[in-house]
C-alpha cells in the first residue's frame, strides 16, 4: 500500500463522518504494478484527489505507462467519475479508490493486449505537485452541516427530484441539435402532461403506427413502493392532446424503466431496464400497445442500465451503461454488436468506450439529424444525475473502433432541475423534466383558514332544514329499496 496521511483538519472532519455516518475509507491507496502511474487531474500525488472531492468537482482519475528512462507517459485508461454523494467525504473518496481499482486493471489489461505502450497516446502531467489547505477542508465542512441543517425541513415540505413529462410539437431548429450551444430558445413551447403527486414519470419513448397514431410508454414509480413500472398513453388526434390517465403495460417484482422500443420483421419489441433483476430483457407486444411478453433473456448476472438499439443496416449495436464491481451505472458505456437483435451479443474490444459521468448514459434513441449525422443523445451527470442533455455525433463505429464528439448541449427548461430523457416521433419530441413538488404549504394553510374566517356564519336554520331534507331522501330511498 502507498502509505498517505490526511492534513490535520481533514484528519478531524473524517473522524467526525466516521463517528456520525460510520463510513470508512482511510487515506491509504493500493499500489498500481510497475511502471503504472495513477494520475488525479494530472499530478501524480494523491492530494489532488482529495481537493477535487472536497471542493465538489468531478475527479479526472488516469492511468499511465511512464518511461522510467525519459519520463514520457502513455494513457492506458481513464475516467471522470460519478460521484453520487458529493456532500460526504469518504463515501466520495471510496468511490474514487473503487473506480481507481477497476482502472487499474483496465490499464493491466489493455497493456498486455496491446504488447508494447507506444500504441497508446502520449500525456503530461502536471510539473508541481497539488497543494491542499486546511481551508478547502473547513470549507467543506460547513457546507456540509448547512446543507444538512437546510435539507431537513426542505424534506418535509417539498419532494425533491419528482420527473414530469413534457412535449412539443418537433420544430427542425430547436429539435435536431447542430450547433455546440445551448439553445437559447430551449423553455419555449414545452406543455408538461399532467402528472400524480403520487409518483414520477420518466423515461418517455415515442412510438407512431403505421396509421399515423402515436403512442407514449414511460417509466411510472409510485413513492411508496419506490419500484417502476412501464405506463402507456396514447394521442387523441380528435382533441390533439395526450389522455390523462396512464394505464400500466408492463409490471414485475423488480424496477422497470427506459422502454426502448423497436420493431423487427414485423413485430414491436420492447427492451426495458430490469437492472435491478441482474438481466437485460426483450418483451414482445402480443396485443400492441397494451399486453407484452417475455421473448428473451438477452443476457444474466449483468447490472446495465438504459439499453439502447441501433441498426445500420448490416449490423446491430448495442449500447448500455454496465456497472463494474460495485460501481455506478451512469458513468460508463459499453458497446455491443450482432447480426440479429436475437442473437449472441459481442463485446467490442474498447469496453467501455466512455468513462465520463457528462457523457456516458444513454438518454434516448439514436438519430440521424439534418446533416445526415448519427447522434446519440447522453446525459450530462456531473453536477447530479439526470442534469442536463449531451448530444454526441458518433464519428467511428466499427467492431474494433468507436469515437464521438459533442455537436450539442441541452438545458432543462427554465425553473426545472434537470432533464434526462429526448426522444422523437414524427411531429413530436418529449422529455422528462426534474421538477420540485411541494408537499406541504404554511401559506396555503393560513390561507385556507383565513378563508375559513372570513366566510359568513352559516344560518341555523338552514342548516337544520338541510338535516331534514337529508333525512327525508334517506328515508325515500330505503323505501324504494
Amino acid at each position: 500500500m502507498a502509505q498517505s496521511s490526511f492534513p490535520s483538519v481533514l484528519q478531524w472532519w473524517t473522524n467526525f463522518e466516521k463517528r456520525l455516518y460510520g463510513d470508512s475509507c482511510d487515506a491509504s491507496r493500493a499500489d498500481a504494478p510497475a511502471s503504472l502511474v495513477v494520475l488525479y487531474d494530472g499530478y501524480e500525488n494523491v492530494e489532488a484527489l482529495w481537493k477535487a472531492l472536497l471542493q465538489g468537482r468531478t475527479p479526472h482519475i488516469q492511468v499511465v505507462w511512464k518511461s522510467p528512462e525519459t519520463g514520457e507517459m502513455r494513457l492506458l485508461a481513464e475516467s471522470h467519475v460519478a460521484i453520487p454523494e458529493k456532500l460526504f467525504f469518504l463515501k466520495s473518496l471510496q468511490a474514487s479508490h473503487q473506480r481507481i481499482d477497476v482502472l487499474v486493471e483496465r490499464a493491466r489489461r489493455r497493456l498486455e493486449a496491446a504488447g508494447s505502450p507506444q500504441v497508446f497516446p502520449l500525456v503530461e502531467g502536471k510539473a508541481r505537485p497539488a497543494v491542499l489547505s486546511g481551508l478547502t477542508s473547513a470549507w467543506f465542512a460547513l457546507r456540509h452541516l448547512g446543507r444538512k441543517v437546510l435539507n431537513q425541513p426542505l424534506k418535509v415540505l417539498v419532494q425533491r427530484g419528482h420527473w414530469v413529462l413534457a412535449y412539443r410539437r418537433a420544430d427542425t431548429a430547436a429539435d435536431a441539435p447542430a450547433n455546440n450551444a445551448t439553445d437559447p430558445n430551449e423553455s419555449r413551447g414545452w406543455i408538461t402532461l399532467p402528472g400524480m403527486p403520487t409518483q414520477f414519470h420518466a423515461d418517455p419513448f415515442l412510438w407512431r403506427g403505421k396509421n399515423g397514431e402515436y403512442h407514449l410508454f414511460f417509466e411510472s414509480l409510485p413513492y411508496d413502493t419506490n419500484r417502476g413500472t412501464i405506463s402507456h398513453m396514447a394521442f387523441d388526434p380528435a382533441t390533439q392532446s395526450w389522455q390523462e390517465t396512464p394505464r400500466i403495460v408492463l409490471e414485475r417484482n423488480y424496477h422497470l424503466s427506459y422502454p426502448f422500443l423497436f420493431e423487427h420483421e414485423g413485430e414491436i419489441f420492447m427492451i426495458p431496464e430490469t437492472c435491478g433483476n441482474r438481466t437485460i430483457e426483450m418483451y414482445r407486444a402480443a396485443s400492441f400497445p397494451t399486453e407484452w411478453v417475455l421473448h428473451k433473456v438477452v443476457m444474466r448476472d449483468i447490472v446495465a442500465a438504459d439499453t439502447t438499439l441501433h441498426f445500420d443496416g448490416k449490423t446491430w449495436w448495442m449500447f448500455t451503461s454496465v456497472a463494474e464491481d460495485g460501481g455506478p451505472n451512469w458513468d460508463e458505456l459499453s458497446i455491443f454488436h450482432s447480426d440479429s437483435p436475437f442473437g449472441e451479443w459481442t463485446a467490442h474490444p474498447m469496453n467501455p468506450v466512455v468513462s465520463d459521468v457528462r457523457l456516458a448514459r444513454m438518454a434516448g434513441n439514436l438519430f440521424t439529424d439534418a446533416q445526415n449525422r448519427l447522434i446519440r443523445p447522453a446525459q450530462n451527470c456531473e453536477r447530479e444525475y439526470g442534469a442536463a442533455l449531451a448530444f454526441r455525433e458518433i464519428t467511428e463505429l466499427t467492431t474494433t473502433t468507436y469515437a464521438e464528439r459533442t455537436v450539442a448541449v441541452r438545458n432543462p427548461p427554465r425553473g426545472h432541475q434537470g432533464v434526462h430523457t429526448w426522444n422523437s416521433a414524427g411531429d413530436f419530441t418529449i422529455v422528462d423534466i426534474k421538477t420540485q413538488l411541494r408537499k406541504w404549504s404554511p401559506w396555503r394553510s393560513l390561507t385556507k383558514r383565513a378563508r375559513r374566517a372570513a366566510a359568513p356564519a352559516p344560518d341555523p336554520r338552514r342548516q337544520a332544514s338541510q338535516r331534514v331534507g337529508r333525512r327525508t331522501e334517506r328515508a325515500t330511498r330505503a323505501g324504494i329499496h
